[in-house]
Order: C-alpha cells, then structure tokens, then sequence
C-alpha cells in the first residue's frame, strides 16, 4: 500500500490522513530485529550439530562397549577405551541432555582429552582414522552448540521475543482496520 499505489493512498483526505502512521508503523516494524520474529532462532541450526553430537557420542559409548566385551582384545586397548567412554560418554542418557549442558559438557571435558589423546590415537576406528579423531569430532561438536546458543542469546537480546512485538502487531492491525472503515466512508460518500 506504501509501494507502488502511494499516489492512489494520497488522493484520498483519509490516506493523506493515515500516511504519516502507517508510515511510523511500517517504520516499528521494519526495525524488529529478524530473531524477534522467530520463536527459536537457530533451531535448525542447533538440531543439525546436536545429531552430529549425539552421533558421535553414541559411537564413542558403543564402541566402548564393543571393545569391552572382545575377548582378544589387550588390556591396554580396553583401559584406554574404557577410560574414554567413562570420560565423555559414560550412558547414553547424556546425549538427551539440553543443549547447553552438552556444550558445556565439552568444555569441562576438553582439558581430559591432552591427558589420554596417545592412547586415544592407539585405537583404530571404522571408516579409518582413530578414537582421537571421534573424541575431537564430539568435542568439536559440542563447542559449536556453545557458539550457537550464544549467537541464539544475541539475536535475541534486542528483543525479548517474538512476543514482544505482539503490541505493534495488534496495533497495526487496528489502525489498517480504522483505516480501511474511514477510506470505505469516504469513497462512499464520493459516490453519493
């Protein structure tokens, strides 16, 4: 209606009336910031990494539990295993955790990884590579659900939520409604 059909707007006493606070409105809303409009900014986003996480995650803890339960395996290949799943995957349950406690999770259990990464890289894994390089993977994994809450906390932080412009929608609403009632009186009383 600001667009391409201003001038049909100002021919009108009533557009020429309304311009000016539609304008303010269109102004209030084009300044929203795009979190706001979204309930969960960076939800797809997090729910990509959490899969990568908790994929990773349940590769460590099954492997775990494979190694264990080899019967040739040598005692150092499964204390250091074991020492692995104990650290960072010791149940699956902690990969049903919130996302922030998964992030976190990653950083408090970063400093364990130098202490245990020789017999980590000890321990081949399918697809190639070793166990240092899943560990990585889920710490890697969890450090970016960390960057995306924060990312998430900022968009949302100059506005409280998407809730909080409900007051501008409802608004606008009514003022394109007076709007639309008074442009209705005057083009009716120019036919009359």
């Amino acid at each position: 209606m600001l667009g391409a059909k201003i001038e049909m707007l100002r021919a009108s006493a009533t557009g020429k009336l309304y311009e000016p606070r539609l304008r303010a409105k269109q102004k209030a809303i084009e300044a929203i910031p795009e979190g706001a409009l979204k309930t969960a900014p960076l939800a797809a986003e997090l729910s990509e990494m959490d899969g990568q996480h908790d994929g990773f995650g349940a590769a460590i803890f099954y492997i775990g539990e494979a190694v264990a339960a080899h019967p040739k395996l040598s005692k150092a290949v499964k204390e250091a295993v074991k020492e692995a799943q104990a650290i960072f995957v010791p149940q699956l349950g902690v990969l049903r955790a919130p996302y922030a406690d998964e992030a976190a999770a990653a950083l408090d259990n970063r400093p364990e990884l130098a202490r245990i990464r020789d017999n980590l890289k000890a321990v081949a894994v399918p697809g190639g590579g070793s166990l240092l390089d899943w560990v990585k993977g889920f710490l890697a994994a969890g450090d970016q659900l960390d960057k995306l809450l924060r990312q998430r906390a900022t968009l949302l932080a100059g506005v409280e939520n998407a809730s909080s412009s409900a007051p501008l929608r409802s608004s606008t609403v009514g003022l394109l409604g007076r709007f639309r009632d008074a442009l209705r009186d005057e083009l009716e009383d120019d036919e009359n």
